[in-house]
C-alpha cells in the first residue's frame, strides 16, 4: 500500500493519502498545488455515509494512479442489506492542466443497488512558505464562499497581493444536490500547534485558516452488473487563467493518452539501464519515473525541480546535483539546468536576496507571500554551492557531450561565476570560499545542510558565520580544473594554466588546514575565526568526489567513514554518533541521505576504493528496496540497522517524496559501478567496473557520448568482471581493471 499518493506534471501537483483523498486540516502537506499556492485542501468520497474500503494502490505512473476500493456493508432506504464488497469503486485520475477523475461504480449483486456518492471540497489558498511555516502570516486574502455554476462548482480567494485566485471543480452531470458549508470557527488564541514541516524541521506555530467547503451528492441506481461512473475535473485558475481548458469526457481520455506516450518517450530517450537483479531494477524503474514526474519540458531538455511537496520548484544546488548524477542516463536535464540557470544568474547586489554579480541562485517562487516581499525568493540566491556546482555541471556536461556550441554559449556565464568565487566568494581573501547571510528573512546556513544546528562545534555550539565548508572547498576545486580544461579546449592555455595553479593552492592549503590527524578525516568546516569545526561528518566525503585530496588522506577519510559510528548500515549518516548534537531523527545531524551517499560512493571509486564504494552503495540499496514503490526519499532517519531483528530503515515523516537528488541516486551509483569516464571530445569512453555483490550481470544500452550510442554488458566472472561491447563506433571504449588503493 501506499502511504500518500504523489502525481504531478509540469507545475500542477497533487498530494494525498493512500485512499487518495485530501484531508481537511492535514500536516503534512496533503493538497492540490501551482505556483507555490494549495487550490485544493479537502477533497474527499464517501459513499453512503462511508469511507470505502481500499483494497490495492497502483501508482508506477507518476501521472496517474489507480485506486480500487470495495463497500462496505451497509442498509438501503429500502430495508435492503447490501454485503460488504459486492460494489467494486474505482478511482482513475491522473494530472495534466488540472486533476482529472472518473469514479467507477460496479454492482456484483442480484439486485439494482442505489448509491450516494459524496464528494467534499474546499481550498486554503495557502502558500507554500505558510504551509511549511517558513513565514509566519500577519493576515490572509478574503476566501470566498463556493459557489454553483451549472455542473460546476467555483472556489475562490482574493489575494493581498491583488491576485484572484481559483478552483473550478466540474462534473460530466449535475450534482443531485450541492451543499455550502460557511468557515468554521477560528481557535481562540487564533493559533495551531502543528509539527514542524520546513527545511530545518523545526516545531511552529502557525495561524489556523478554516475556509469554507462544498459538497456535492450524486445519487445512482446501479443495475445488476452494471457499471456507473462520474468524471470531475478539477483546474487552477491565477486572475482566470489556466493550464489547460478541459471541458469534455472524450478530452479527459484523450490527455490521459497524451501523458502515457509523453513518459514513453522519454523512457526511449533515456539511457536503458538493467541487470540480473530484479530489486535493483525496480529501484533503477522507479527512479527514472520520479525523475520525468519532477521534471518540466523546456526548449532545452528537462529541467528538475527539487522535491515535493516543499520544494517542487528549480534548485540551483539540487538541480545542478541531479544534472551530473544522471548525464550517464539523459544530458538533456544538464543542458536545460545549465540554461535556465546562466538565465537568472545574479546581476547587481541585493542584499535582501543574498544576490550578487554571477551567483548562481538557490531557489525561485512564485506565490503570494514572494509577490508581496514577505520572502526574498524572487530569486533568492541564499547558496554557496550552487556557483562552482553550475561550473562542475558544465564541464562534466562537455565531457559527455562535446556540446561546444553550449559551452561557447555559457562562456560570459562562466567568467562571471569565476569572478564570483574569487570576489565575492573568497571575501576576505584566506583562498576558502565563505559564506554569510545578508538577508533579515535568508537562511542563515547556505550550504546543504542548510538547518540552523547543522554545523556545530564539538561542544555543541553553532559556528559563527563566515563560514567555509568542506565540501564547498571541494566543489570550487574541481570547478576550477574543470574550467581549465574549458580554456585549453577554447585555445586559451594561459587561462587554463592558471586556474590550475589556483587548483593546486587550495588543494595544498586543504590538505593543511583542515586535516584532523587524530580522526583520520576533515574538519567539517572552517568558522568565522578561521577554527576548525572537527564535528565528524560526511561533508569531507564530497571532497573525494571532487577530487580534492592527496591518496593517502583520501584512503583515511574513506576508512572513517565506514567507522560504525558514521556507517548504519543502511548508508552513511550526515554526522558520528559520537557528537554531541547527534540524533538520527534530525534532518541534518545523524541522518541518511541518499544523494550525499551517491556523491561519497562516486569518489570512494574515483579514488579506486571499490570494495568501500560498493559495501555503501549495497546499503543504500537494501534500503530503496523497503521503501513503498522502491522509491527513495529525500532522506531517512540514521538509526543502526540491526540485522538480529530484520530492522527496516526509519521514515523521516515529512521528507520530500519524490525527490530529484534521491532518485538521481541510484544512476549515480550505477555510473561508479562500471568506472564511466567520459571523453568525448577524444571519442574515448573508460570503463573501470566494480559490481555490487549482489549483481551478476549489468547491461546498458544507448548510453550516449559525443552524440554516440554504446552498449555495453558486464557480468561477474571468478577472475572478477568482464565487459563485452556490443556497440560502441565510433567510440573507442577503454576497459580498465579494478584498483585496491583502499586494502
Amino acid at each position: 500500500m501506499l502511504e500518500r499518493t504523489v502525481l504531478k506534471e509540469n507545475e500542477i501537483f497533487l498530494v494525498s493519502d493512500e485512499c487518495g483523498d485530501i484531508a481537511a486540516h492535514n500536516v503534512d502537506g496533503q493538497g492540490l498545488y501551482w505556483r507555490d499556492t494549495r487550490f485544493l485542501s479537502l477533497y474527499e468520497l464517501t459513499v453512503d455515509g462511508g469511507r470505502p474500503q481500499l483494497l490495492s494502490a497502483a501508482g508506477e505512473h507518476n501521472f496517474m494512479t489507480n485506486l480500487q476500493f470495495a463497500n462496505a456493508g451497509f442498509v438501503t432506504a429500502e430495508g435492503r442489506v447490501v454485503p460488504a464488497r459486492t460494489i467494486s469503486i474505482r478511482r482513475n485520475r491522473f494530472v495534466h492542466g488540472g486533476l482529472h477523475e472518473r469514479i467507477g461504480l460496479f454492482n456484483y449483486n442480484r439486485f439494482s443497488v442505489r448509491l450516494r456518492l459524496v464528494l467534499a471540497f474546499g481550498s486554503d489558498f495557502r502558500d507554500m512558505f505558510d504551509i511549511r511555516g517558513y513565514a509566519r502570516r500577519t493576515g490572509h486574502g478574503a476566501i470566498e464562499a463556493p459557489c454553483q455554476d451549472g455542473d460546476s462548482i467555483v472556489l475562490g480567494y482574493g489575494g493581498l497581493d491583488g491576485i484572484r485566485r481559483s478552483t473550478t471543480v466540474w462534473f460530466d452531470r449535475a450534482p443531485d444536490q450541492v451543499r455550502i458549508e460557511e468557515a468554521l470557527e477560528q481557535p481562540r488564541d487564533g493559533v495551531e500547534k502543528t509539527p514542524g514541516i520546513s527545511g530545518a524541521g523545526d516545531p511552529r506555530a502557525e495561524a489556523s485558516i478554516r475556509p469554507p467547503t462544498a459538497t456535492a451528492t450524486f445519487d445512482f441506481e446501479v443495475a445488476p452488473g452494471a457499471f456507473e461512473s462520474l468524471t470531475a475535473q478539477i483546474v487552477p485558475r491565477i486572475d482566470g487563467r489556466e493550464e489547460t481548458v478541459h471541458a469534455t469526457t472524450p478530452s479527459l481520455d484523450s490527455e490521459f493518452v497524451v501523458m502515457r506516450e509523453s513518459y514513453e518517450q522519454w523512457e526511449a530517450s533515456c539511457t536503458r539501464i538493467s541487470s540480473d537483479h530484479e530489486l535493483l531494477n525496480a529501484v533503477l524503474r522507479r527512479s527514472l519515473h520520479d525523475l520525468r514526474l519532477l521534471s518540466d519540458r523546456m526548449a532545452s531538455g528537462y529541467l528538475p525541480s527539487a522535491g515535493i511537496p516543499w520544494f517542487s520548484v528549480p534548485f540551483g544546488r539540487d538541480s545542478l546535483i541531479t544534472a551530473m548524477q544522471t548525464l550517464a542516463l539523459q544530458p538533456e536535464i544538464a543542458r536545460a539546468t545549465l540554461h535556465f540557470l546562466a538565465r537568472q544568474q545574479g546581476k547587481e547586489i541585493n542584499d535582501w536576496r543574498d544576490e550578487q554579480p554571477g551567483k548562481i541562485l538557490h531557489e525561485v517562487r512564485l506565490g503570494e507571500l514572494a509577490r508581496l516581499g514577505r520572502v526574498p525568493h524572487t530569486p533568492y540566491y541564499g547558496s554557496v554551492d550552487a556557483t562552482p556546482l553550475f561550473l562542475v555541471a558544465l564541464g562534466e556536461y562537455l565531457r559527455w557531450t562535446g556540446d561546444w556550441g553550449l559551452g561557447r554559449e555559457l562562456r560570459p556565464n562562466v567568467e562571471l561565476a569565476l569572478r564570483w568565487i574569487d570576489d565575492y566568494g573568497d571575501a576576505d581573501g584566506d583562498g576558502y570560499v565563505e559564506y554569510l547571510c545578508r538577508s533579515d528573512r535568508g537562511i542563515p546556513n547556505q550550504g546543504w545542510k542548510d538547518s540552523a544546528d547543522a554545523v556545530s562545534h564539538r561542544d555543541g555550539r553553532p559556528a559563527r558565520p563566515p563560514i567555509a565548508l568542506a565540501e564547498v572547498q571541494g566543489y570550487v576545486y574541481r570547478a576550477k580544473t574543470a574550467m581549465a580544461d574549458y580554456f585549453d579546449t577554447l585555445s586559451e592555455p594561459a587561462r587554463g594554466k592558471e586556474l590550475r595553479r589556483q587548483a593546486a593552492e587550495l588543494r595544498a592549503g586543504f590538505a593543511r588546514d583542515w586535516w584532523l590527524e587524530s580522526e583520520g578525516c576533515f574538519a567539517m568546516a572552517l568558522d568565522a575565526e578561521k577554527r576548525p569545526v572537527t564535528t565528524v561528518s560526511s561533508n569531507p566525503g564530497h571532497c573525494l568526489w571532487a577530487g580534492l585530496l592527496e591518496d593517502e588522506q583520501a584512503r583515511r577519510l574513506g576508512q572513517r567513514l565506514m567507522a560504525e559510528d558514521m556507517l548504519c548500515g543502511w548508508g552513511i549518516r550526515t554526522l558520528s554518533t559520537r557528537e554531541p548534537t547527534f540524533n538520527p531523527m534530525s534532518y541534518h545531524n545523524g541522518s541518511v541521505w541518499p544523494h550525499d551517499n551517491s556523491l561519497i560512493i562516486a569518489g570512494l571509486k574515483r579514488y579506486g576504493m571499490d570494495d568501500l564504494a560498493m559495501h555503501v552503495a549495497d546499503e543504500v540499496v537494501d534500503a530503496a528496496v523497503r521503501f513503498p514503490l522502491f522509491r527513495l526519499p529525500e532522506l531517512y532517519c540514521g538509526f543502526t540497522r540491526d540485522r538480529r531483528y530484520f530492522s527496516m530503515p526509519a521514515r523521516y515523516p515529512v521528507s520530500c517524496s519524490p525527490q530529484a537528488w534521491a532518485a538521481g541516486s541510484v544512476f549515480l551509483i550505477v555510473q561508479a559501478m562500471l568506472g564511466l569516464q567520459p571523453d568525448a571530445d577524444a571519442g574515448v569512453l573508460t570503463v573501470r567496473p566494480t559490481l555490487l555483490g549482489r549483481v551478476g550481470r549489468l547491461s546498458v544500452r544507448n548510453l550516449r557520448v559525443g552524440g554516440h550510442a554504446v552498449d555495453l554488458e558486464c557480468f561477474q566472472d571468478e577472475g572478477g568482471p568482464r565487459v563485452e561491447i556490443e556497440r560502441s563506433d565510433p567510440i573507442d571504449v577503454v576497459v580498465e581493471a579494478p584498483l585496491v588503493l583502499s586494502r
